[in-house]
């Protein structure tokens, strides 16, 4: 495996395969940066790679397996749909794999999950001659090597309803996750911000988001939670919601609190510069760049917005940020047959694209 050569986050990832997931075949990525950005034509598997990076993280978290199809309304009112959902094709007869190598001196951990389906030792009484009295109890296999260690854990739902499953992780239970992760999701990006946000009042960050977001709000004074919302002062007699000022503020908002959530960690967005204006991209790119180096955070982000990177490759021209030049990668996600190639190319490589206007989406 690629030893990192850079970058001091403990846990960063530095190669990661998928295996059986989704539309995903097989993936493989080596040599990932501190920035990497996944680019790709729409339904080529972009946001799926985010969706397995984060379950990498939670290895022994089986209530993962779910929740990250939620955000998307990705779910099924049936139990052996719903933890059919990530297999690939739908079929679980081969499990999902999912494994990679983190931190200096690197430290590998391979996730599978299996499908299991069985007779219930409970049987359903039918009220008339016409019922049926057969039950079945499904469940999903969570087993994770870490760093040579394997851990079990579990999440069964007895019958075909999915309003209840239990989890059980016996030995999952006594392991502190390494991989300290945070998602942000294309559909509801905006999530957590009132509490996240107050979090880093409490640690005095603040200032940095305002100077960012006075370059799209000049009149910004300040930011304030008040009945459980963010309110602004623009200079207005009073203050006003976030809301009022757009999905661009509070998507810088968002990817600020984030950053700062992820330090020592991994933050996933999907989507990143969704919502904002072509002008808006550079400020965006600042703020990553910068929450990424000062937070020391590894970012994995997705977009097919040429805008947007132009914009980073703006910024990473920018003396300030020159340093993460060498940190920054792009993957451009080619799908052949059912597997999934990532294309890298470095920031040489991708100032030339860009600057040629030679395509790389």
């Amino acid at each position: 495996m690629n030893k990192p050569l850079f970058c001091s986050i403990r846990t960063m990832i530095n190669e990661f395969n998928i295996q059986n997931f989704r539309g995903i075949q097989a993936f493989h990525v080596t040599d990932l940066g501190q920035v990497n950005l996944l680019l790709g034509y729409n339904n080529c598997g972009k946001s799926s790679v985010l969706d397995a990076l984060f379950l990498f993280s939670g290895a022994t978290n089986p209530r993962l397996s779910i929740s990250v199809n939620w955000p998307r309304h990705y779910m099924s009112s049936l139990a052996d749909e719903m933890l059919k959902l990530n297999f690939y094709g739908l079929n679980p007869v081969f499990p999902i794999r999912l494994s990679g190598g983190y931190g200096s001196p690197e430290k590998t951990r391979e996730l599978t999950i299996s499908y299991q389906e069985r007779e219930s030792e409970i049987m359903n009484l039918p009220t008339d001659s016409s019922g049926n009295a057969a039950t079945k109890d499904f469940r999903l296999n969570l087993d994770a090597e870490i760093d040579h260690q394997v851990y079990h854990s579990d999440l069964q739902i007895k019958g075909n309803s999915t309003s209840k499953a239990e989890v059980n992780a016996p030995g999952a239970e006594s392991y502190q996750e390494e991989l300290k992760c945070h998602y942000i999701s294309s559909s509801d990006p905006y999530s957590n911000n009132v509490a996240l946000f107050s979090d880093l009042l409490r640690n005095k960050q603040e200032e940095a988001l305002f100077e960012d977001l006075r370059e799209i709000e000049p009149s910004l004074r300040d930011i304030v939670v008040a009945n459980n919302n963010l309110m602004v002062d623009v200079g207005l007699e009073k203050r006003i919601p976030i809301q009022v000022l757009g999905d661009g503020i509070r998507k810088l908002i968002s990817l600020f609190i984030y950053l700062f959530q992820a330090r020592d960690g991994i933050l996933l967005v999907d989507e990143i510069d969704n919502g904002l204006h072509y002008k808006s991209m550079p400020i965006l790119w600042k703020s990553v760049l910068r929450g990424a180096d000062k937070y020391n955070v590894q970012v994995f982000a997705t977009t097919h917005n040429i805008d947007s990177l132009k914009a980073l490759n703006q910024m990473l021209q920018d003396e300030t940020f020159q340093s993460m030049q060498a940190r920054s990668r792009v993957f451009t996600l080619r799908k052949t047959s059912d597997c999934l190639a990532a294309v890298k190319s470095t920031y040489p490589q991708f100032r030339h694209l860009i600057n040629e206007e030679i395509e790389i989406r």
